[in-house]
């Protein structure tokens, strides 16, 4: 359980500095305004670059959420429950189809001419949000299992 504590300590921060990434958006939102409006001509997805970012980082922070309610409910009511693996089954397939997305935008980024190395470094983050979104679903399914097993076991008492 001390690991588990753990991860939903570092889930919150995770958690919060997203929120601090969106009150920094609201509070400074002339500011990337014009930043975006400068050089959307220069990059791949133009004016929508900025839409394309923010919209990741909602879909993160609602795995993230997701995340938290999963463990802390794994933490208050055991593992083998079917709230704990519906939610682990959902954030795993947001943080599975968040990687994805961003892995291919990138790619698309890096084909239209930006910089190699900091693409690769981003799209390495990218893949690994795609195999921390494959592991969680995996994990979810052991889950499954171990409900069901818990299920019949119960019954048979």
């Amino acid at each position: 359980m001390n690991k588990l504590k753990i991860l939903l300590t570092i889930t919150a921060i995770g958690i919060l500095l997203h929120v601090l990434h969106f009150i920094s958006l609201i509070y400074m939102w002339d500011y990337y305004t014009e930043l975006y409006k400068a050089t959307e001509d220069r990059v791949v997805f133009g004016k929508y670059n900025f839409i394309i970012g923010y919209v990741s980082s909602v879909i993160l922070f609602i795995g993230l959420c997701l995340s938290f309610k999963c463990i802390y409910t794994i933490i208050k009511q055991g593992y083998f429950t079917e709230l704990a693996r519906k939610l682990m089954r959902l954030a795993g397939s947001i943080f599975l189809f968040s990687g994805v997305i961003t892995s291919i935008f990138d790619i698309i980024r890096v084909a239209n001419g930006m910089k190699e190395s900091v693409a690769i470094e981003i799209i390495l983050v990218d893949f690994l949000l795609t195999i921390v979104g494959l592991i969680v679903l995996i994990i979810a399914d052991m889950a499954r299992t171990g409900y069901q097993l818990k299920s019949e076991n119960d019954l048979t008492i």
